[in-house]
């Protein structure tokens, strides 16, 4: 596995004010293959991408753990869509992604207009190369604890948005990268483009029906095709 640290290209909008979200960042040029799908409301959901956008993503994600003042926003709604990706339309909705540390403090609620500002203006973002740190081997890390580092998954403005600790955030970096390694070894993929289930993220909880609570059990397939080797 490559260890030298990747130059991501983004470009970086600066959020004025006091909060402690002091930019977003957008991947340029954007995630064309990539699908993420609702999850909340069913509970369960997936998580699509070819291998370059599984790849990226995993930086992205990376990018996100270590910086503690940055949002990193992934477009994705107005993707072309195949006949995987209009399933998961119909059934659930497709959202945007939002990943971001715990700590940012970003509220999903105050998301959308900041969202509508983004574009605004003569100069709507800069375009920049940042250095992001390479994933990592899979050993487990000693003194893990799932219930502190466990990923949050929260739904607003048609985007879902990924939040939890540093090490949550690297942990799924991580994950999305190995995922990109395994595509060019799948059988299914190589033969019929997929998708193919290659992992699976779970949310900490059981869902509380009494209450009418949504998010606190969830999973997340992972799911890889390769656009290139699908079938019309």
């Amino acid at each position: 596995m490559e260890r030298r640290r990747t130059a991501l290209r983004v470009r970086v909008h600066a959020v004025p004010g006091q909060s402690r979200l002091r930019r977003v960042v957008v991947p340029d040029p954007p995630l064309r293959d990539t699908h993420q799908s609702l999850l909340l409301w069913q509970h369960t959901g997936a998580l699509t991408a070819s291998r370059a956008d599984l790849w990226r993503l995993g930086a992205l994600f990376r990018l996100a753990a270590v910086s503690p003042h940055t949002a990193v926003h992934v477009p994705l709604r107005r993707n072309p869509r195949d006949e995987h990706a209009e399933f998961w339309s119909r059934e659930q909705g497709l959202g945007d992604l939002l990943i971001m540390r715990g700590d940012v403090g970003l509220r999903p609620a105050h998301w959308t207009a900041l969202r509508t500002r983004l574009g605004r203006g003569p100069r709507p973002g800069r375009l920049a190369f940042m250095s992001v740190p390479p994933p990592r081997p899979p050993v487990a890390e000693p003194g893990w604890d799932w219930r502190e580092h466990a990923l949050g998954v929260h739904e607003h403005g048609d985007t879902v948005f990924w939040s939890g600790t540093a090490r949550a955030l690297y942990a799924a970096g991580d994950d999305l990268t190995w995922c990109s390694g395994q595509v060019s070894r799948h059988v299914d993929i190589r033969r019929h483009g997929g998708p193919a289930l290659l992992s699976q993220w779970t949310g900490p909880g059981r869902p509380d029906r009494s209450a009418g609570r949504r998010d606190t059990s969830w999973e997340c397939m992972i799911l890889a095709v390769d656009p290139r080797r699908r079938r019309p």
